[in-house]
């Protein structure tokens, strides 16, 4: 299956030390497109198994690695909202100039961006992963004090995952600095104010057992986006990474549903 990078020099470069299994994956084929975009800490691992699932039924399929990811927890300190809404921009333009159609779906935080993408451009369909509009934890209250004195939060159990092997093949930082969290929030604050402009087609998909991104989340992104066909789909066994956990062959179907519904045609 012929992978290649696509040539624009506005793109964030893609780094030299990658985490093993965070490549990013270029999939360039066929006349419709989708762009996945990974979440916070994580990266295209996300994505892969989605990308080559896709591929194989005649779909170009890109998982970019955004910025700040897939090397070290520190790269993230020199990143921030605007270069994560720049880099899902950048990537969704570069598919409209390559595919007729061009179809974005993102994880957690690329479930944001990809929602902030519809928000601003004309995508032909939507698909969220766990999107994160908000965060229910009252931590975060303390954040603004407690980052002046912890630099960096450390997961204790990894990846949220419910899957024993996607979890232990999972890319993903097993840190990341406070600062960058400041970062993340202020991306889904935006994009939390963008959703009526949402008018795709779209299927968003959340967990009950998420424990990273409240599973209320779901509702209240169903109920403000503005797009006349939308369906949701409820998952029970997988944690927060659904990409990859339990009930990832569930999803892949549900997707191919959304698309035969006359969204997409697969």
């Amino acid at each position: 299956m012929p992978e290649k990078k696509p040539e624009n020099p506005t793109l964030p470069p893609i780094p030299e030390n990658v985490m093993p299994g965070a490549e990013p994956v270029f999939i360039d084929q066929g006349k419709v497109g989708i762009l996945f975009l990974h979440g916070y800490t994580g990266s295209p691992y996300e994505g892969r198994e989605f990308a080559y699932h896709f591929a194989q039924k005649g779909f170009g399929v890109w998982a970019p690695l955004l910025p700040g990811h897939g090397t070290t927890p520190e790269a993230l300190e020199t990143v921030g909202s605007k270069d994560w809404l720049n880099a899902a921009e950048q990537y969704y333009l570069l598919m409209k100039a390559q595919y007729d159609r061009v179809i974005v779906c993102g994880q957690s935080m690329g479930g944001a961006l990809a929602l902030h993408v519809a928000a601003n451009y004309p995508v032909d369909a939507l698909i969220t992963l766990a999107a994160a509009i908000f965060i229910k934890d009252w931590r975060i209250h303390l954040l603004p004090v407690v980052r002046r004195v912890i630099r960096y939060y450390y997961k204790s159990n990894g990846p949220d995952i419910h899957s024993k092997t996607a979890k232990n093949n999972s890319a993903s930082y097993e840190k990341y600095p406070l600062c960058s969290l400041v970062e993340f929030l202020d991306l889904i604050e935006q994009v939390r104010g963008e959703l009526p402009a949402v008018k795709a087609p779209s299927l968003l998909i959340h967990s009950r057992q998420d424990h990273t991104i409240a599973y209320d989340n779901l509702d209240y992104i169903f109920n403000h986006i503005g797009s006349s066909f939308k369906k949701t789909l409820t998952l029970t066994e997988s944690y927060h990474v659904i990409s990859v956990d339990q009930e990832k062959e569930l999803i892949l179907g549900e997707i191919e549903n959304f698309f035969q519904s006359g969204i997409m045609p697969v």
